[in-house]
């Protein structure tokens, strides 16, 4: 008796076991809410279901629980129990269960069926497994095992509609713990019906956190060894932030200040925002490079010392490309008086016998404005003039040209200049200086070259020169034309044909005379036309 009693007792403490350790083998199933109730409609009174929703993964082992389901008074009007668990339990994956017309009213299968299942639409509640979360609606009076709050649809649920969980109050496309707020008049509201079940696709996103916008920041380039920025970003409870390899860090609502100095060199801000349900968005980013160092430029070409002529002119570059110019020209003891000149140079007229100073400097695109460059010399008329001028080409066709005809301009770093051009195997001949067109050019390679001779006979010794392929689509031939001939139209009049020799006498008057009369002439039938012996077509 003493060895059964002991086999008992450790059967029966071997089944409390089994039993206590059941919920955890099921464990995942608590955090799922009410999504949708649903009390079916006049038409079709027969379609009432329940929506449940998981807001976390592997909530699908629902096997011994299920949904009870109130009346207005807070009677129990049924409960409907999972006999199993579910294959799919991904975030936000749903769990429908419903009456017996609900398929056939939306296409969609209960993932538990019961013909017994019937919500009231005025007034009642509806709780999954026991407490974990319970809604209600219009003239609910009763309790429910958890706090459902304030019914929703205080006037009852309107006929083919239902009530709906919102998602908004956190993450705005994703079902959350947060939208659980145990009242019922602030979580669920009217919307027609769209049941899914556990196989149906997720229809939720998940949340990215808002955007960041970037509003101010530093010039690029920039030679300030400082930097500011501004940005915001809608529903932003928080901003992290960083500057080139820096960690992120957390950095003011307002805008975010880096007092430097910053070295020369490309920089990058970075930030992000992270909203009040603590979803992080995409990173913002700003590069930008700080310049302090100031361009250095070169005089390339000037005038000879002393020069003579009434105008010159100057060649200049930059250390850094981008730069722009300022130019200045002091006769004597004037001052230095320096304004806006191009990259290409710098031509001076009109200038009298004396003493001259030319001074040019440079701008980079960070502001940072170099020292100039200077060049002093003298002019003299009386002096021979040996610099040739340089020759410039300002317009030419495209290479390759779809054109017979080319067109050409140019000009002298000396104003008053006369030019020659050639092209080809041409020599060098007279051209106008507003420019040279020619016409007619066979497809191929064509080079053409052009120098210019100043007022003192001094000719460019390094004429400007352009090449260029002209390739002239043929027209297309049209296609031959096929001969056109003419319908044959069958004469209404037999064809005749007389004897030519007897045409002549006829014509001619030349009748035979017979008993002093003319003859008459005869028309002769040409074989073809005559008429066939009627007796070859006497019946036989």
């Amino acid at each position: 008796m003493g060895g059964r009693r002991l086999v008992v007792v450790a059967a029966i403490a071997a089944l409390v076991g089994v039993l206590a350790a059941a919920p955890a083998a099921q464990a995942s199933f608590h955090e799922i809410s009410i999504r949708e109730v649903y009390p079916g409609s006049v038409a079709q009174p027969d379609s009432d279901y329940v929506e449940l929703q998981m807001y976390a993964a592997g909530q699908n082992f629902v096997g011994g629980y299920g949904i009870t389901v109130y009346g207005a008074n807070g009677s129990v009007a049924g409960t409907f129990t999972f006999p199993s668990s579910l294959p799919n339990g991904a975030n936000q994956q749903t769990i429908l269960v419903g009456d017996s017309g609900v398929q056939g009213a939306f296409g969609v299968a209960p993932d538990l069926a019961n013909a017994n299942f019937a919500i009231d639409p005025a007034g009642g509640a509806a709780c999954w497994a026991g407490s974990i979360d319970c809604v209600s609606w219009g003239g609910f009076s009763g309790s429910t095992p958890s706090s459902s709050g304030t019914p929703a649809a205080v006037s009852g649920i309107p006929d083919g509609m239902a009530l709906r969980r919102s998602i908004a109050p956190g993450c705005p496309t994703l079902l959350e713990v947060a939208d659980d707020s145990n009242s019922s008049s602030a979580d669920l509201f009217d919307v027609s019906p769209s049941p899914r079940n556990n196989a149906s696709a997720i229809a939720e996103t998940t949340c990215t956190g808002p955007a960041t916008t970037i509003d101010t920041k530093p010039a690029d380039p920039t030679n300030s060894t400082s930097a500011a920025f501004t940005y915001h970003a809608a529903s932003a409870t928080s901003f992290a932030c960083r500057l080139d390899s820096a960690s992120f860090a957390d950095c003011p609502l307002n805008g975010k200040s880096y007092p430097g100095p910053l070295g020369d060199g490309n920089h990058t801000f970075q930030i992000r925002a992270t909203n009040s349900s603590g979803f992080t968005g995409a990173t913002a980013g700003y590069t930008w490079r700080v310049d302090t160092l100031a361009p250095t430029v070169t005089i390339d070409s000037h005038p000879t010392d002393p020069s003579s002529g009434t105008s010159v002119s100057f060649k200049y570059h930059s250390s850094e490309s981008g730069s722009s110019f300022q130019c200045s020209l002091a006769q004597g003891a004037v001052p230095d008086s320096f304004s806006s000149c191009t990259s290409s140079g710098k031509t001076y007229t009109s200038l009298a016998d004396d003493t001259y100073t030319f001074k040019v400097r440079a701008t980079d695109t960070a502001t940072n404005q170099g020292a100039p460059a200077a060049f002093s010399w003298t002019v003299d008329h009386t002096a021979v003039d040996t610099t040739p001028p340089d020759t410039v080409i300002d317009s030419a066709p495209p290479n390759p040209s779809g054109d017979s005809t080319a067109s050409f301009t140019y000009h002298a770093t000396e104003p008053g200049s006369s030019f020659q051009c050639k092209l080809d195997g041409a020599a060098f001949a007279s051209c106008p200086a507003t420019g040279v067109t020619y016409m007619g050019l066979a497809n191929g390679s064509h080079a053409f070259q052009v120098r210019a001779i100043d007022s003192s006979a001094n000719v460019d010794p390094a004429p400007a020169g352009y090449s260029f392929d002209v390739a002239v689509l043929a027209s297309p031939q049209p296609p031959p034309v096929a001969p056109t001939v003419a319908p044959f139209v069958p004469s209404l009049a037999p064809s005749v044909t007389t004897p030519k020799k007897h045409h002549r006498r006829c014509r001619r008057g030349k009748h035979r005379r017979t008993h002093n009369r003319p003859r008459r002439c005869r028309r002769v039938k040409h074989p073809q036309h005559r008429r066939p012996d009627a007796r070859s077509h006497r019946p036989q």
